[in-house]
């Protein structure tokens, strides 16, 4: 009966074990919350990865689209519609050059020097200026010149239209000035010949 004298340090230490057994309980549950709240974040982190990944997708296909929609619109800017280049206005800007071609390839008889020389730079003022015309016109009704829409190409060409407009009418009131004053010198030259032989004969 020597083990009965031990039971009461048994009793005694009882209560030390349970407190033990209970922390260690307390233990594995708070480890076991951990795990669970480590598990959560886990399967969050992996689900915004997933969405990051797809919008990050999703982004380069929207800049994919947007820039090949953006490379086909510039494409198309340098390239003239129909409406454009068959526009009567640009029948009109060749006639205009055609007739300002005629009316300065006149011979205007019985200018002074001086005279001359003054339609001989008017001519090539005009001419410069319709070259200028001639080529802005070029460039607007080629491809891969310039990258308009099809409103500015109709604004520019409304602009050389008036421009080449302006210098068809101007030669022809400058050259049927320029005849007028030709004719009235080879009148007064006939006339001067006339009374000069009138003259002789008497």
């Amino acid at each position: 009966m020597a083990y009965i004298k031990y039971i009461p340090l048994l009793l005694l230490s009882l209560p030390a074990k349970a407190q033990l057994f209970g922390q260690a309980n307390a233990q594995v549950k708070y480890y076991e919350q951990q795990i669970a709240a480590y598990h959560a974040l886990q399967s969050e982190i992996k689900q915004g990865y997933n969405v990051c990944k797809n919008g990050l997708n999703g982004i380069a296909s929207i800049n994919t689209a947007e820039l090949n929609a953006h490379t086909a619109y510039c494409t198309a800017l340098k390239i003239p519609s129909p409406a454009v280049k068959n526009s009567s206005q640009v029948k009109d800007i060749l006639n205009y050059q055609a007739y300002i071609n005629r009316a300065f390839s006149q011979t205007f008889e019985g200018l002074n020097t001086d005279e001359a020389n003054y339609e001989t730079a008017v001519k090539n003022q005009v001419f410069d200026g319709c070259n200028k015309d001639l080529v802005d016109l070029q460039n607007l009704l080629a491809a891969n010149k310039l990258q308009l829409s099809d409103d500015e190409r109709l604004k520019r060409l409304n602009a050389i239209h008036a421009s080449m407009l302006e210098k068809y009418q101007f030669s022809q009131s400058f050259t049927n000035s320029l005849k007028i004053l030709a004719l009235r010198r080879q009148q007064e030259s006939n006339d001067a010949n006339t009374l000069t032989n009138l003259y002789a004969n008497h």
